[in-house]
């Protein structure tokens, strides 16, 4: 098991992210998938938690992506 450190978030995505490179002109796109693990440093997320996250600044790691907390943009819940 893979445990985040820091303010790092590790999501499993509900499809697979590749990484790209953005042109300014473009927006930026975003994932969803559900936490794994969190480091110590995270307040806003917990494991579990369904979210959606940037997808332009992640590093893929046998499934999983990490990413700074910084980064996800909310929780989707069914309320």
């Amino acid at each position: 098991m893979q445990k985040a450190i820091m303010d790092r978030v590790f999501v499993k995505p509900d499809e697979p992210v590749k990484k790209a490179i953005l042109i300014d002109e473009e927006p930026s796109k975003t994932k969803s998938g559900i936490v794994q693990s969190i480091g110590e440093q995270v307040t806003e997320v917990k494991v579990g938690d369904h979210i959606i996250f940037h997808d332009w600044d992640v590093e893929a790691l046998d499934g999983l992506v990490a990413i700074r907390e910084k980064w996800v943009l909310g929780v989707i819940t069914d309320e």
